[in-house]
């Protein structure tokens, strides 16, 4: 045994330290990946400026159009205090500094100027369109010379089209989802220049196209975008039913969830200037500020109902709650220059957060192997962190801000589609799971009934025996007068019938209480009589010198069936006396307000843990500090039942080794209107003898 032993103990160890090595992997690669995202996401510098003057856009008759992007130079405004007057000095300088392909800056509160050569060639076309990304960017303030040559030489000679989020976009130059303005050109290079100030993040993409080049891209693009918030919303619409339908708060919670992003992602796009045209820009900072960041939170809430954090994780369900009410406060800050330090640390945290999502998942995998629906929630939280990690390095300057697809949406949408599939498998396992409780409570309700009935039958046909022996004994007690030993044992022979006629009494007073089928007998008592009945004669040797009574309103009535409340207070204190050290106290305190009488009883024993006071009540329940002790675990299941019918209310407190407080909480009923019925009684009855 003790080589057993060992080896059971090594085997134990051996796996201890495999789950600790599993851990530790798990731990590392989250801890990788949250450097990753910290270094590429935010930490990497810009790609420096060139030297060299980038080369002009040529414009030839077989061009569509394209993007402008290497073909810029940017100056930088970290003061916001140059006018066009001194950009066109910084110009002539030589200050503006190649850019290369458009790279993002994040959060800056820097102005960004950027420049343009256009060389139109013969034949090609006159008119241009020029369209300018982000759709949530504040402010494109472009100068375009009116010379018909395209030449210019002061600021005078230049007109300013003003667009962004924060004009109208009734006003704005053409009514399209991007900021979109109109050029004639003149054959020759024509310089334009391009002034970019935001509070959110510096992303620019720039593209010149051809009206009919222009016109089909419109069509495509939007296209895209209606399939992409058609599935959207189809999702949105479909769980919204079905979390109404089940009443699951996972999924009205998802569906919150991608609404709100759909939302987002609707004003992120320019969507909602097109439904909005006369709203102020303020509005479109709300809405996709404000809504990135309490995605944030929905996101968490989420998650913290799909993985059940307040049974399988609870501290982290506090780590979680904590985390969305700061991002939910964070949000507040999105007409504000505040706003480039939320949007930062809300990025970081919402990141942390879902590498911590996915640890928690991957526990919960390795719990229950035969979960499929966690592997998709797996696959959601691994779309969710790579799209994070690569819009982090777009906007930070790492990837290029005029990529073709936008990373995040479409990370987001497989997710949406993952979590969906995950979803639905989640409403087939909980449709078998309440079928599954269906039958087993139908199961368990018939052979309840039958236990019930048997139960009833069988302490009905006890009554017959215990009667006649009892008669019995008495009879015997009749010869053997002269016997006291004798007759002291035929007493006890009667006080044991006497607990089996009760046992029986309370065995088909629970099945009636039960099955709602017991009336009571309502009685006006007072308080302090309660307790005498109750007190009195209770099956324990010394009960009398342990148990103490005292009541401040001992003349407070009330209306009860006395005998029900007698047999509930008599069974708190019996088990007060019965789980207590021999002849320490048991106290019963008793008080009476307006509307209710609060019944105390305390003792000095075992107690029990909070866990199990919680079920105390439960038919056949017993704590593990009853263990040595006689009893069935009825008499409490009786007591709750008799105050549910009464409309009282039964609470433990109690702590192991430290004792238990049983509180009783009943209501007074209507001693008045019961005091009147019973005068009128009293006065009829004199007419009814005559």
């Amino acid at each position: 045994m003790g080589d057993r032993r060992r080896t059971c103990g090594d085997g134990a160890t051996d796996h201890s330290r495999r789950r600790r090595s599993r851990w530790g992997a798990g731990a590392r690669l989250g801890a990788w990946a949250l450097l990753a995202l910290l270094l590429f996401g935010f930490g990497l510098p810009q790609s420096p400026a060139l030297a060299a003057a980038p080369e002009p856009l040529t414009l030839s008759p077989a061009f569509p159009g394209g993007t402008l992007s290497g073909r810029f130079s940017r100056l930088v405004d970290a003061e916001r205090a140059l006018s066009f007057a001194d950009i066109l000095r910084a110009d002539a300088d030589g200050r503006f500094k190649a850019g290369g392909p458009f790279l993002g800056a994040g959060q800056t509160r820097d102005i960004h100027w950027f420049r343009f050569d256009l060389r139109r060639e013969p034949g090609a076309e006159a008119d241009w369109i020029l369209e300018l990304g982000e759709a949530y960017v504040d402010h494109f303030d472009l100068y375009v010379p009116t010379a018909a040559n395209g030449g210019a030489a002061g600021p005078e000679d230049y007109r300013v089209v003003r667009m962004g989020d924060f004009v109208p976009f009734s006003e704005r130059p053409m009514q399209t989802r991007l900021h979109s303005a109109p050029l004639r050109l003149a054959e020759g290079t024509t310089t334009v220049y391009l002034r970019v100030d935001t509070i959110s993040a510096m992303s620019v993409s720039a593209h010149l196209w051809t009206p009919a080049a222009f016109a089909a891209r419109q069509t495509t693009v939007l296209i895209i975008h209606g399939v992409y918030f058609g599935v959207i919303i189809i999702l949105v619409l479909g769980y919204a039913a079905l979390g109404l339908l089940l009443r699951d708060s996972a999924l009205l919670t998802y569906t919150g969830y991608v609404s709100m992003m759909m939302v987002y992602y609707w004003s992120a796009n320019g969507l909602a200037a097109v439904f909005l045209p006369d709203s102020p820009g303020w509005l479109f900072n709300i809405l996709v500020g404000s809504l990135g960041l309490c995605g944030t939170t929905a996101a968490l809430l989420l998650w913290d109902r799909l993985l059940d954090l307040r049974r399988n994780f609870p501290r982290f369900q506090r780590l979680y709650q904590g985390v969305g009410l700061l991002c939910l406060l964070l949000a507040l800050t999105a007409n504000s220059d505040w706003f480039r330090i939320a949007n930062p640390v809300v990025s970081v945290l919402s990141s942390v957060m879902t590498v911590v999502s996915t640890v928690l998942i991957v526990t919960l995998i390795r719990r229950n192997t035969g979960d499929l629906t966690l592997r998709f929630y797996l696959a959601t939280t691994t779309l969710s962190f790579f799209g994070m990690l690569l819009t982090q390095m777009k906007l930070r300057g790492v990837l290029p801000s005029d990529l073709p697809i936008e990373p995040y949406q479409l990370c987001a949408l497989l997710g949406t589609l993952v979590m969906g599939a995950g979803l639905a498998l989640r409403i087939r396992n909980l449709q078998v799971e309440r079928a599954q409780a269906e039958q087993g409570a139908l199961f368990a309700t018939k052979r309840a009934e039958e236990q019930r009935i048997f139960v009833a039958m069988l302490s009905h046909e006890f009554r017959t025996p215990l009667a006649s022996i009892d008669g019995a004994a008495q009879m015997i007690g009749l010869d053997v007068a002269d016997r006291p030993m004798v007759g002291k044992r035929l007493e006890r022979i009667r006080n044991t019938i006497r607990k089996l006629a009760d046992l029986v009494d309370v065995f088909l007073s629970s099945q009636a209480l039960d099955h709602g089928s017991l009336a009571l007998q309502a009685d006006r008592i007072t308080l302090g009589g309660l307790l005498e009945i109750a007190l009195d004669g209770l099956p324990v040797a010394d009960a009398d010198t342990r148990v103490t009574a005292r009541t401040a309103t001992p003349d407070q009535a009330l209306i009860g069936d006395v005998q029900f409340l007698s047999i509930a207070i008599g069974n708190i204190v019996q088990n007060a006396l019965r789980y207590s050290p021999p002849g320490s106290p048991v106290t019963v305190s008793a008080a009476a307000d307006a509307d209710s009488v609060t019944i105390q009883v305390t003792d000095q024993g075992r107690g029990m843990s909070a866990e199990e006071a919680a079920r105390v009540g439960a038919i056949y329940f017993r704590a593990t500090s009853s263990q040595g002790t006689k009893g069935s675990g009825v008499g409490m299941y009786l007591t709750r039942k008799i105050l549910d019918a009464h409309g009282g209310s039964l609470r433990i407190d109690s702590q192991v080794g430290k004792g238990s407080t049983v509180t009783l909480q009943l209501p007074i009923g209507p001693v008045a209107a019961l005091e009147t019925a019973e005068r009128a009684e009293a006065a009829a009855r004199p007419l009814a003898a005559q």
